[in-house]
């Protein structure tokens, strides 16, 4: 009798720091998530901030666009994947028509606040791709490490839940005719 409530014993302790284990396992890697997630929003939230400074420079030069200028106020931390997704496509298609008006405004690459915040949009976007490629490999090593047993007990009992990946794919702005680069020629 006296070896059985020993063994219980021995069982309950493993399992219990086992339970403790998993449990602190899987919130660290919530974490990083986390962590990957608010330098999306850092990067969506510059990109939106140069946007703006650059829609200023060409709306004060007087030329029309209609170039979809999102409020950078409305960006926060904890901003689901789906919407950064929805605003790095927002971005891009910002992208597209600042080149367009490159092409017709060559000028505008003279300005140099116009080159400046140029450079930062273009270098928030790279940021931006780097940021949600570190980000989409958390999100999967959490996936993968929680979907095999006994993490998925765990991941059950707490009631948590496999991450979405950032799902973006970045369009190919380098196709363009004229890029969109602070240089000046």
């Amino acid at each position: 009798m006296k070896w059985a409530f020993l063994i219980f014993a021995i069982v309950v302790l493993i399992a219990a720091y086992l339970f403790i284990y998993l449990t602190v396992k899987i919130n660290g890697m919530e974490a990083e998530i986390r962590d990957k997630s608010s330098e999306i929003d850092g990067n969506l939230w510059d990109r939106a901030f140069q946007l703006s400074k650059l829609a200023e420079i060409i709306m004060g030069k007087g030329i029309e666009t209609d170039m979809d200028v999102l409020d950078v106020n409305t960006f926060g931390l904890g901003m689901s994947v789906t919407m950064q997704a929805v605003n790095a496509e927002k971005m891009d298609e910002s992208d597209v028509k600042i080149r367009e008006i490159l092409k017709e405004h060559a000028d505008l690459k003279k300005n140099e606040d116009f080159a400046t915040h140029l450079q930062k949009f273009n270098n928030s976007r790279a940021e931006l791709m780097k940021a949600s490629l570190a980000y989409n490999r958390c999100v999967n090593k959490f996936n993968s490490y929680t979907s095999n047993f006994p993490v998925n007990i765990i991941m059950i009992f707490h009631k948590k839940q496999s991450k979405g990946n950032f799902a973006y794919y970045f369009r190919d702005l380098e196709a363009s005719e004229a890029p969109a680069n602070a240089e000046s020629e």
